[in-house]
């Protein structure tokens, strides 16, 4: 009645009960694209016909929430609503790591509360066949995951994920500094390039380049390759790597080696 479908709600809750339709009634949101009769309104809710178009939502592999937080709101949410982009990236954050990179199909109307339910379901499917290695691991499931988002930052190459696991796991192992651009970019929203000298010397647990270990969370959502390289590393010797201008990868045992890749392949 206020959005002018029915005249009258009166009159339509008894036609509802004389035709016993009313205990029929699908319950959800519905659009109404045409002027309908009384009759032809009720045979809607009965059969629920809801009647959208379906958005999209797409999570790419290596995603941060600060990325999916600002694309959720310019999608589902006005300005005015409780979905602006600061209280959607506070709830996503909670669940970096655990966003799975997955096209998500959803009703214009949907709540944040239902497409964040939507996308725990689908990373708990998907993450299912994972849980068995991650419990023989001697890492915990957010290290496995925390690990597996940085490669996604890192490594543009599914195919060299494995070998670049293998230098994480290296460092970590004889107790070096990760130094990975990609977790002082978390914090601070900027490229490799961008990153300055005072950028390095940053007091947080994300900066890889003067705290040793893991960082205390995911810092993207990684996809089903960097879950598995991160689960299952290639074993080698290799401590340092770096990609020239064509995105391929180059290995260094020794940082005089590294430094030898940065000269013929950087020119640095």
């Amino acid at each position: 009645e206020r959005s002018g479908i029915v005249t009258s709600a009166t009159v339509f809750r008894l036609v509802m009960l004389v035709t016993s339709r009313e205990a029929s009634v699908k319950s959800g949101e519905y659009t109404f694209r045409r002027p309908m009769t009384m009759l032809e309104t009720i045979e809607k809710l009965v059969q629920g016909k809801y009647e959208y178009t379906p958005v999209k939502l797409t999570i790419k592999e290596g995603e941060d929430s600060r990325s999916i937080a600002t694309t959720i709101a310019a999608k589902f949410f006005s300005k005015e609503s409780e979905g602006d982009t600061a209280f959607i990236l506070e709830k996503l954050r909670e669940k970096e790591g655990r966003l799975f990179p997955e096209t998500y199909s959803f009703a214009p109307f949907s709540t944040l509360d239902a497409i964040l339910k939507t996308i725990d379901k689908e990373f708990n499917k998907r993450f299912e066949k994972y849980r068995v290695d991650v419990a023989s691991s001697t890492y915990s499931e957010t290290e496995i995951l925390t690990i597996a988002s940085i490669l996604e930052k890192e490594v543009p190459r599914p195919g060299d994920m494995k070998i670049v696991a293998g230098i994480i796991y290296n460092r970590l192992k004889k107790g070096m500094p990760l130094q990975m651009d990609s977790t002082l970019g978390y914090i601070t929203g900027k490229a490799s390039l961008e990153l300055t000298t005072e950028d390095l010397k940053m007091d947080s647990p994300y900066n890889t380049y003067v705290m040793k270990g893991i960082p205390p969370a995911p810092i993207g959502n990684p996809g089903d390759a960097a879950i598995r390289a991160a689960l299952h590393p290639e074993s080698h010797e290799y401590l340092f790597f770096l990609s020239d201008k064509n995105g391929d990868n180059h290995y260094a045992k020794t940082y005089a080696e590294h430094l030898r890749n940065r000269k013929v392949y950087l020119g640095k």
